[in-house]
């Protein structure tokens, strides 16, 4: 009753203070601007160059001029102390009374005491010491002591940061044949990850792995036995992926070139070369329907606005969503499938560009090998100015659609679908960011005398 008379219209006074704010939010929903997709950047000459088949790039690079960096890379983790990296959402701890943390420690503090060696667990993400160690280890160091452990809540998936996090560690992992370094722990149930129907990538990247269920176990107490048991065998796991990391012997070199089915680079190099020419036209495919959806929204803003100068009110407003929601139901769908080919395809072409990248930063090239990668690297840098145009449009309309999601429920599942979308989309371009970081550390002065080097 109280809230009733606080909103009437008192004599002598007008209009009581809520009844205002109604009003004013009335102006403000009218006066919103509806969300638009600008129509991303076309870049066909970048995209055409990356028809060549990785192959006829790189024909006089073999296995045996990359074994010493494989070799290199098996035989550091002699000298270094195994370090993992634990990936998770600080939300998810605090709601959990920091026993996400304690984990942490737990695992680390057991695979001492039955190894006799330190595992160090970087925990906080916030920190320096954590950012540089995931550097140097991702750059330098990412050999068969290297872990990343993410934390696997619904939460996980929503942070764009641990979605980065995934991406780029796997990218590396698997450009070194490491997959089995990425440790999930399914700590609160998540259920895409058994279904099998999601589309988000992360979550398969999460799915291939042989992850730890750690759902009922978060439940027990901490000291009790079956605890305290689990926690001996996620250590025990630990070690057993570092024994068995350290007594698998190099593959003998293998030419690039060949068509034979071949492990470790060659397997890297025939999965990229096959996702390339998908992932162009999906690439193609992906900017046309964004320019229908974009068409669409700025139909719907052209309405509005004329439907708000005829005073319609949000009546008109309503008829304009129900519209909208069936022009995009379609081209939703549609770049929703495309979206996910697209991060899918770059997740397959990645570890092999890291490895190019990589081998070029690490060897001294001869004149051939250097003007194919100079060449190869100024599409990608092309490629990646392209990308990079178009990102802050991706961001700004996933906020967009996000917020317009809520402003009817005509609108909301499609909304929906497009920020599914484009989470595709800003994931991709995780890998891609990615790309332009190591390739700042290649060195392609034209002068060097390396290009003299005959291999």
């Amino acid at each position: 009753m109280g809230s009733r008379r606080a909103c009437g219209v008192t004599a002598g006074h007008g209009v009581a203070p809520c009844a205002r704010s109604v009003i004013e939010r009335r102006k403000d929903l009218r006066s919103t601007s509806p969300l638009i997709l600008n129509a991303p950047h076309r870049h066909e000459s970048i995209i055409s160059r990356l028809d060549k088949p990785i192959s006829d790039r790189f024909t006089s690079i073999s296995r045996s001029k990359l074994q010493p960096a494989i070799t290199m890379y098996a035989n550091q983790m002699n000298n270094e102390h195994p370090v993992g990296f634990w990936s998770y959402t600080h939300r998810d701890d605090e709601l959990d009374d920091g026993r996400i943390r304690r984990l942490a420690q737990s695992i680390g503090d057991e695979f001492e005491i039955i190894t006799g060696e330190e595992l160090k667990v970087f925990v906080d993400k916030k920190s320096i010491e954590w950012g540089d160690g995931w550097r140097i280890r991702i750059d330098t160091a990412l050999t068969s002591s290297t872990f990343l452990i993410p934390i696997i809540t619904p939460r996980y998936f929503k942070s764009q940061q641990c979605r980065r996090e995934i991406i780029t560690f796997a990218g590396h992992a698997a450009s070194l044949g490491l997959d089995e370094l990425l440790l999930p722990i399914h700590y609160v149930n998540v259920p895409e990850l058994t279904d099998n129907k999601d589309e988000d990538e992360v979550i398969a990247l999460i799915r291939k792995r042989q992850w730890v269920d750690w759902r009922e176990l978060r439940l027990e107490d901490e000291k009790s036995p079956e605890y305290r048991k689990a926690i001996n065998q996620l250590a025990a796991r630990l070690s057993k992926i570092l024994e068995e990391s350290a007594s698998v012997e190099a593959p003998p070199p293998v030419d690039l070139a060949s068509e034979d089915d071949g492990p470790g680079f060659v397997e890297i190099m025939a999965t990229a070369e096959a996702a390339m020419p998908r992932w162009v036209e999906t690439l193609q495919s992906l900017t046309d329907v964004m320019t229908l959806v974009g068409s669409e929204m700025n139909w719907a803003s052209q309405s509005f606005t004329e439907s708000d100068s005829r005073n319609a009110g949000f009546a008109g407003r309503l008829r304009i969503s129900q519209e909208l929601a069936k022009r995009l139901d379609g081209p939703a769908q549609e770049m929703l499938t495309l979206g996910s080919k697209y991060s899918t395809e770059l997740i397959d072409i990645d570890p092999a560009i890291i490895s190019i990248i990589r081998y070029a930063a690490e060897n001294k090239l001869n004149k051939e090998d250097k003007q194919s990668f100079r060449e190869f690297f100024e599409i990608l840098a092309g490629l990646i100015a392209a990308t990079r145009a178009n990102a802050p449009h991706m961001q700004a309309f996933a906020e967009g659609a996000r917020s317009t999601a809520q402003s009817s429920r005509y609108i909301r599942p499609v909304m929906n679908i497009l920020q599914a979308a484009i989470q595709h989309v800003i994931d991709g371009q995780t890998i891609i960011e990615e790309w332009d970081r190591l390739l700042k550390d290649v060195d392609d002065d034209p002068e060097s005398p390396d290009e003299d080097v005959d291999e």
